[in-house]
């Protein structure tokens, strides 16, 4: 047995924001690029004021674009976890790995409580990189856990049992 206990604030939005900002890293980068490649273009073939303006656009947007990106995600993520009021410092998840099935329990005051029990196959990935797990359930949502949250069993543990489980759905980043 395997098992973290952790709280369920907003480090965890913030830290399946970055991993997935880094995932997505390349396109970002690349509409950068092809942006300030239209605005060079742009330059090089004005032929009026207007096509300078459009070059100029052009340049700047793509300079600023993937900052501007980054800079979005998070206040829609702050926004997000406002009117989440399960994500709170009060917040404590206990997350146990067995041989057969992992259990998620939730526990927020006396004013939310939730356990939830699925066999691995409930599981759409599994990502672990040097300071949390993340555990998908979907393309959209996942769990994350921090590495440093963990109280029984050992991470090599943890890591034998996810790859036994669940085969080429575990990444180790």
């Amino acid at each position: 047995m395997v098992e973290f206990r952790t709280m369920l604030d907003s480090s965890k939005t913030t830290a399946v924001n970055k991993n997935t900002f880094k995932r997505l890293l390349w396109v970002f980068v690349l509409s950068s690029l092809a942006l300030i490649c239209f605005g060079i273009i742009g330059f090089i073939t004005k032929e009026d004021s207007e096509d300078l303006y459009s070059a100029i656009f052009c340049t700047v947007l793509g300079v600023l674009f993937t900052p501007l990106v980054w800079l979005v995600t998070g206040l829609l993520q702050k926004s997000i976890n406002k009117s989440a009021s399960y994500i709170s410092d009060n917040t404590e998840e206990v997350y146990t790995f067995d041989d057969d099935k992992i259990t998620v329990t939730q526990k927020k005051l006396d004013e939310f409580s939730a356990v939830t029990e699925a066999k691995y196959s409930y599981l759409y990935r599994v990502i672990e990189n040097k300071d949390y797990y993340f555990l998908y359930i979907s393309k959209m949502q996942c769990h994350v856990i921090d590495k440093k949250a963990l109280t029984a069993g050992s991470l090599s543990e943890l890591n034998s049992l996810l790859t036994s489980r669940l085969g080429d759905k575990f990444k180790h980043k």
